[in-house]
Formats: structure tokens, sequence, C-alpha cells
């Protein structure tokens, strides 16, 4: 069991979570690539090789990328290194392109075929996929151990789902979120429910960091005060109670990684006042904990849901929960367990009170690629399904979706950046009798 988590870990390809654990950008890895093309080509051989022997994948692209322009032409062991290392750091389509020459290379390189299927898959060449995943399946995997087998017959049956999903007629629309006063580099993501004072909340991204901003019913957008409105501070995941009034979100510590979670209420002009951070049952030292979300028992006690690090994480993220007691405070936090969490991340819970579901994202391997969006229902860590239901698409895609809010029975937001990498929040509506 040990085994097969910890491949799930190293092949599932971590996806990171936009705010808090994202990989180095597209114009940070061309200057590190820029920068390795002035060193000597066997410092930057030594340094590659030690990477790659400590599967440290990602970071290794780099090396790999400017040794290739270096050289001028590369060997067999070379071209496959940055065929896997594209992989690793999500350049699919290069991944596949460099794959695809070694693929009659299976004896020297076994992986080569599983791994070209996955940058395909990842990539929304499923039909292509579909067809490796079965190659790999029947030719290659015998010879491996049994867990690539499993991993790989998840990931076929996913291609295979998506590819009878997208045979059917959708019955979503979907419209894209936007502030026309916006800088062109501002990002939304995450747009809560209306509040009882009708107004919500949204968390906004610009190159100065992260604050949080209220939306009103006419979608017009405005600054709060204060060090939720400094993107300074790096507040974000706004969510607003059941009681329309109580707000939690996060904040990254002050010159520190973490993230930790804060509550306060909201006034009637929409300022969040009374702010206070919650205590180490939730926020521990060297863990961050992040995205929270508010259900209720049939007792009416609170219950709160958040991804964090906390130890017991069987991945990056988990999910938790903590009960909310009658002095105000919250329990222990509790590891919300196998049915939910995995080996990669799992963020951005929402808990739909209506109908006692509970919205995430995950990297689980028979998603569509990237953080797909699941769904369970019940509470705490008693569920109906025996496995998370993942949204179908257009919900879900080969991009990254999360910060699903549900907010009646036909209508809610995501956040994708299907469209051109950007994030963008995405508002759906269900098509009644579509």
């Amino acid at each position: 069991m040990f085994f097969q988590k910890f491949l799930l870990l190293r092949v599932g390809l971590c996806l990171a979570l936009m705010m808090t654990i994202r990989l180095a950008s597209a114009q940070d890895i061309s200057a590190k690539i820029i920068e390795l093309q002035q060193q000597p080509i066997k410092v930057v051989e030594k340094e590659a090789e030690l990477l790659y022997r400590t599967e440290q994948y990602a970071e290794t692209y780099p090396y790999y990328k400017a040794l290739e322009s270096m050289k001028g032409r590369s060997g067999l062991d070379e071209q496959y290194r940055l065929g896997k290392s594209a992989l690793y750091a999500k350049r699919y389509e290069e991944s596949y392109q460099k794959l695809k020459i070694l693929l009659p290379k299976a004896k020297k390189y076994p992986l080569v075929h599983y791994e070209y299927a996955l940058a395909l898959k990842y990539n929304g060449e499923y039909i292509l996929a579909n067809q490796y995943f079965q190659s790999f399946l029947t030719n290659y995997a015998a010879e491996l151990p049994k867990s690539y087998t499993e991993l790989a017959q998840i990931h076929l049956q996913s291609c295979q789902k998506i590819l009878e999903e997208r045979e059917k007629t959708s019955n979503w629309s979907m419209g894209y979120f936007e502030d026309v006063d916006a800088q062109q580099a501002t990002i939304y993501r995450g747009q809560t429910k209306m509040s009882k004072y009708n107004i919500a909340l949204i968390e906004c991204q610009t190159a100065e960091g992260i604050c949080i901003k209220k939306v009103f019913p006419d979608n017009r957008i405005e600054l709060l005060r204060g060090a939720v409105g400094n993107p300074v501070f790096n507040s974000s995941s706004p969510h607003i109670a059941p009681d329309g009034e109580t707000v939690y979100f996060s904040q990254q510590e002050l010159g520190k990684a973490e993230h930790h979670i804060f509550v306060g209420k909201l006034a009637s002009n929409g300022e969040i006042v009374d702010i206070r951070k919650l205590g180490p049952t939730i926020n521990r030292i060297g863990y961050s904990s992040t995205h929270p979300t508010i259900g209720r028992t049939e007792r009416g006690q609170e219950i709160l849901y958040f991804a964090s690090t906390l130890p017991g994480s069987q991945g990056g993220y988990d999910i938790w929960y903590a009960v909310k007691t009658i002095e105000g405070e919250f329990t222990q936090a509790y590891n919300l367990g196998t049915r939910i969490n995995g080996a990669g991340d799992e963020v951005t819970p929402f808990y739909y009170q209506a109908d006692g579901e509970l919205y995430f994202s995950s990297e689980k391997p028979q998603g569509y690629g990237g953080l797909d969006v699941y769904r369970m229902t019940g509470e705490k860590r008693r569920w109906e399904e025996n496995q998370a239901q993942q949204l179908p698409n257009p919900i879900n895609s080969k991009a990254n979706e999360y910060h699903y809010k549900k907010y009646n029975s036909t209508e809610g937001s995501f956040t994708t950046d299907r469209k051109g990498k950007k994030d963008q929040t995405v508002k759906v509506k269900k098509n009644i009798g579509a």
C-alpha cells in the first residue's frame, strides 16, 4: 500500500494550487534556461544528473532544455530525460513530442509508453491516450510493478468516460466573469454567495499580491478597507457562513510561506470587522490551513471544512474538518479519510448545505487532467458514496478547475485556467429539461 501511494504521488503529476503551491512560471523557467546556458556544459550536466537521480523531475526540466540548445543535438538518454521532465513540468505537448521518438526503445526505457500516454491525456488528446494506455497494458505492463497496471487502468477508464461524455449534448450554459474596470493582469477567483446584506466577496490577485474585494448584485466590484483589502497581506479564499454574515478567509503569515484561517463579521456596508485568527487546533506553526467552508449538522452544529498540510495529510494538501463547540472554538481537526483524500492535493472545499454536498478539487488519476472538481454527499467522515464523484464536462477539462461554488440547484461558479492558462471565474447554469 505504501509503495502504491508513493507511486501515485510520483507519477500522478502533482498540479499546484495557484495561490499557495504554484510551480515556477513559464517566465521563471525561461530565465533559468538562459542562466544555465551561460554556464559550462559539464557543470549543467552534473547538476542535471543529481536532480534526475533524486527524482526531482520538474526541477530537472530547465537543465535538459538548456543542454539541448547548448549541444545542438541530444543523445537518447538526454532526449528521454527531457521528455520525462517536461511531463512533470507540465509541458505536455513538448513531452509527448520527445517521448514519441523513443517509443521503439521500450526495452531501454520501460516506462516510455506509459509516460507518453499520460502526456497525451493531460494535453487533451484522449483518443490517442486511450489507445496508448491499452497498448501499454497489453504489451508492457506485465514487466513492471503491479501499481503501474492499476494506474494505467484508472487513466484508461477516465479517458473512455471523457470520450463518452463528449458525445452527449451539454446541459450547461457558461459565462465568464469579467470586471471591465480591472487592470489587465487582474485575476478573480472563488466568488461567494450573497450575504444577508446582498453583498458577495471575491478573491482578487494583481501584481502586488492577493486581497479580498466585495461584489454587488450588478457585478460592481469595490475594494475592502484594512489588511484584507491590502494585497501585501495575501488574504484569499473568502467564505460566507450559513448565517449570512460570518466570514472565514485565509491569510499568509507575514514573512512565511504558510497560510492560516481567520474569521470575522460582515458589516452592512460589506466591510469585514472583528477579525481574529482561529486557534492552534486549526492553525499550526509550520503548516498551512486554507480554503475554509462551513456546513451544519442536523442539530445545528457548525463544521469547518478546510484544506491543510497538517501532519497526517496523505498528499500535499488534504481536506480536514473540525466541529465548533458551544464555547465558539473549534475542536481538534480530523482528516476526512481516503474516500476524499489521496496521494495528490485536495483543495478548495465547498459545502452546499441544502443538499448536504461537499465539493472539492483533486488531482486524482481518474480525472480529466489537472485539478478536477468532485462531490461527496454526507458530513464529517460519514459519506453516502464509496468514492468521490467527478463532475462532468464542461465543468471539468484537461486544465485546472477549482473553487467550485453551488448557489442553488441550477447555478454555480468555478475557477479555471482553460483559456490561455490565465485563471478566470466561470458562472454556470444547468439548463432544466435539456
